[in-house]
């Protein structure tokens, strides 16, 4: 659950996702990113540090010259981690405080019969 959070935190940064994309469909170097994005090398370098952290990178040397793309198996991993999340119990995605929560909620019923006309909330 931890990595999915931080990999919906990285791509929720609009240069992230920019940058998410360029590297889908291409390899970039830091200074070409630098120029589409029109941000500093040191900016271009901390947003590509999440990616790194979530090993979303394949790293590609020619020369003095880094080349990054996106691993597209770690890629579609997330990505099924995200389309799995409905089948996946709150026990499983380590979320029993919010199981205990639901099994202690008033039903809609319950809330509809104190409230008379008032509403939920």
């Amino acid at each position: 659950m931890e990595e999915l959070l931080y990999f919906l935190k990285c791509i929720a940064d609009e240069n992230r996702l920019k940058i998410l994309k360029l590297l889908l469909d291409s390899q970039y170097c830091v200074c070409q990113l630098q120029e589409l994005l029109d941000k500093s090398q040191s900016s271009v370098s901390q947003h590509l540090s999440y990616f790194k952290d979530l090993d979303l990178l394949e790293e590609e040397k020619s020369g003095k010259w880094i080349y990054y793309s996106i691993d597209r198996n770690v890629y579609d991993d997330f990505l099924a981690s995200l389309i799995a999340l409905k089948s996946k119990s709150l026990a499983e995605l380590d979320l029993l405080d919010v199981k205990r929560n639901i099994d202690n909620l008033d039903t809609a019923a319950e809330i509809k019969t104190e409230n008379k006309g008032r509403g939920c909330c």
